[in-house]
């Protein structure tokens, strides 16, 4: 089985909107069932999972019945998520584990409610991907020189950008991988992390590069919404 977990416990404090940045409305829509939509096309996506605060779980199911039908519901899972990221997407490996069990075969996505724009070829290919490594993320290769400060006020040295890759979503592991990582860290360790694939870059298990896209933006300052609203007008009348 495959479940897609989408992340949507933020509060939108670098927004500074009055709703968490997942529920704002953008060309009609909301930018959360956006990004529920692009999963509900993938057929071998069985289950969503949306993580999200404890005080807006009502607003979501609610979300959930006004924009999908019976029979899509029923691929619809919300779960209740914690103040980190990282114990959002712990809810929803340990609901999978409490209904479905532990299975090899099975691969768990993780994904940001905030990135919208993913693609059917991109959510594909880190199922693909995550099915011949267990393991793998969506990236793009850097376009920017990156260097480093040793001595404050001054760059000191640079990296060869060929080798550099900014981090998006889905990320996508096999569930018995994704447990077995997870018991290997205490739970200050965990509460640590900023991103799933950290859980496996510090143990040492290589995360395969998957496809990304320049336009699978996250949405997470004001200028990142208009932007957003931009696109979304853009695509829905038939530009870009």
């Amino acid at each position: 089985m495959i479940f897609a977990g989408i992340l949507a416990g933020g509060k939108g404090t670098r927004v500074g909107t009055n709703v968490p940045k997942q529920f704002l409305v953008l060309n009609g829509k909301p930018v959360l069932i956006r990004t529920v939509d692009a999963f509900m096309d993938i057929k071998q996506c069985d289950f969503i999972y949306i993580s999200v605060n404890g005080m807006w779980v009502e607003y979501t199911e609610k979300l959930i019945e006004d924009f999908y039908n019976e029979e899509e519901r029923k691929r619809i899972r919300i779960v209740e998520g914690g103040k980190e990221r990282i114990q959002s997407f712990l809810s929803i490996i340990n609901d999978i584990k409490a209904k479905h069990g532990i299975n090899a075969d099975d691969i768990v996505l993780s994904h940001d409610a905030v990135r919208p724009f993913v693609t059917k070829e991109i959510i594909l290919d880190c199922i693909e991907q995550t099915k011949l490594h267990r393991v793998a993320m969506a990236t793009i290769q850097s376009a920017d020189t990156t260097y480093t400060s040793t001595r404050a006020g001054f760059l000191t040295s640079t990296y060869d950008r060929k080798s550099l890759f900014l981090a998006q979503t889905p990320q996508g592991c096999t569930m018995d991988l994704m447990c077995d990582v997870i018991d290997s860290y205490s739970e200050d360790e965990l509460l640590s992390m900023t991103g799933t694939s950290q859980l496996f870059v510090n143990r040492n298990v290589d995360v395969k590069i998957s496809l990304g896209s320049p336009n699978n933006l996250k949405i997470t300052t004001l200028k990142d919404v208009d932007f957003a609203e931009y696109l979304f007008k853009k695509t829905e009348n038939g530009g870009i």
